[in-house]
């Protein structure tokens, strides 16, 4: 008896001293609003950069995404921005981003009333709950985004990033209230909805404007569908290539498409948003090496970025301690100079 319960002791010892010395890794917060637009609660979930927290540095703002089906995009999501905004290998900024969860999804990203009658039963609409987008953008742009800059600190760039319905909801936006987010992302967006509506509202536009709007970026995805081209409605396609044609030829606006030959629908988004992200933030990825010998050159690439993008970007004090400590091992000691000034011009409060 006594060598079992001895046996029994070890492992059991073992978990509660192993269980009170783990520490949680957590990837967000959950946030809760109530919409007096859309009369109902919403819950978000906001993933803060790694630097967010650093009493090292002088606390700084963040550009801001938005990530529409967060319950199903938000855990992979802010690892790949985490991973591609690492110094000093970053293509992007830190960012904050914020997931919001779905309540009522075909009725808040679709942007009319579906008609669409079912083929088995045509007494039946389908997405008959369909036709409120213009209601949930007001949220985010008079409710959500307010509360997200009333609690945390955020840059004025923006962008908003959605899938299938969410990528027709991101087109809509872009068409109907371009000023509302700097960059879009649609993956496998559902153009094909209500007749195509977004190839005809796209055409109104450009017919009316002549040109999309200047600093504005859109990125779209397209998977192939191959295991289910028999059965998939040709309709995504062509409507999906139907808008890079006329995008394309109108030439005015920041767009890039994107092909992914064996993805499917429900797989296209993860690869989508890492060409996605590197798109918008072209110019931001530096090469710490030609700083030895050109340290101007880092202000001259931000400044590009700035103009590209229509919003000020600088180098953070963290990318700066990095290059500092890269001339400093390396013996450069007038870019080593240069880069102490420079940090100390841009963040003075702190040494």
């Amino acid at each position: 008896m006594n060598k079992w319960l001895k046996f029994l002791y070890l492992p059991v010892f073992l978990v509660f001293t192993l269980g009170k010395a783990q520490e949680k890794l957590t990837i967000g917060e959950k946030q809760n609003l109530f919409s007096k637009v859309l009369n109902e609660n919403r819950e978000v979930w906001v993933h803060l950069p790694k630097t967010y927290h650093d009493a090292t540095i002088n606390p700084a703002n963040y550009p801001v995404i938005y990530l529409l089906d967060g319950e199903i995009n938000f855990e992979y999501y802010t690892g790949l921005t985490d991973f591609i905004a690492r110094t000093p290998y970053a293509d992007i900024p830190e960012c904050i981003v914020v997931g919001i969860k779905n309540t009522e999804r075909t009725r808040d990203l679709t942007p009319t009333k579906s008609q669409k009658k079912s083929p088995v039963n045509p007494a039946v609409t389908l997405f008959a709950d369909s036709g409120e987008s213009e209601n949930f953008v007001k949220f985010l742009q008079d409710e959500l985004k307010p509360f997200i800059r009333k609690n945390y600190r955020t840059q004025e760039y923006s962008v908003l990033v959605g899938h299938s319905f969410g990528g027709l909801f991101a087109v809509n936006t872009l068409l109907t209230h371009p000023d509302y987010f700097n960059a879009y992302v649609a993956n496998d967006p559902s153009l094909w909805w209500d007749h195509k509506i977004m190839i005809t509202k796209t055409k109104d536009y450009l017919e009316k404007n002549k040109k999309f709007p200047a600093g504005k970026s859109l990125y779209v995805s397209q998977a192939d569908n191959e295991e289910q081209q028999k059965n998939w409605n040709s309709d995504m396609t062509q409507a999906i290539e139907e808008f890079k044609e006329i995008v394309e030829k109108n030439g005015s606006l920041n767009y890039k498409h994107g092909f992914f030959k064996g993805e499917t629908h429900g797989t296209v988004s993860y690869p989508g948003n890492y060409e996605a992200l590197k798109f918008i933030f072209n110019g931001f990825r530096t090469n710490i090496k030609q700083f030895a010998k050109n340290p101007e050159l880092l202000e001259e690439d931000y400044k590009r970025l700035s103009e590209k993008t229509g919003a000020e970007f600088t180098p953070s004090e963290a990318y700066l301690n990095t290059i500092i400590k890269f001339m400093k091992s390396n013996d450069f000691k007038e870019s080593e100079t240069y880069f102490i000034n420079l940090k100390n011009k841009l963040y003075p409060t702190m040494k």
